[in-house]
């Protein structure tokens, strides 16, 4: 299975884990999951760290096309990239963010570090009283 697709409704978090192989289809698929499950708003991270590829400029399009389509204008939660620290892997993520910048806020995360303070960021656990 390229991607698990884990969601946490209590912190509001979708975690997308892409393992080799996999397809842009994979990504779009799990794009298309977030909308269907009405969960747009929740924090979505891509753990990419296991790629040992990088997407080309025409599928990273076809990302913001789909988001583009299925968001309806919705806005979306926040999303991170978690890229590990090799170079053609963080200029992808860069380049996905320039193509996303009018849609939504994307985050590129080298370290662990980094991850761990986007989660404490935007996944935060919520008390039963929090809508």
């Amino acid at each position: 299975m390229p991607i698990a697709y884990e969601r946490d409704d209590q912190r509001r978090l979708i975690t997308a884990t892409v393992t080799e192989p996999f397809s842009v289809a994979d990504i779009l698929s799990a794009i298309d999951r977030q909308a269907a499950e009405d969960t747009w708003e929740y924090a979505m991270l891509y753990d990419l760290r296991a790629v040992t590829f990088a997407l080309t400029e025409g599928e990273l399009q076809q990302m913001v096309d789909r988001v583009k389509a299925v968001g309806s204008a919705r806005e979306r939660g926040p999303v991170g990239a978690a890229v590990g620290a090799r170079p053609e892997m963080f200029r992808m993520g860069l380049r996905y963010t320039e193509l996303t910048r009018k849609l939504m806020n994307v985050e590129v995360l080298v370290t662990s570090t980094q991850i761990e303070g986007w989660m404490a960021r935007n996944a935060r656990r919520r008390s039963s009283h929090e809508p």
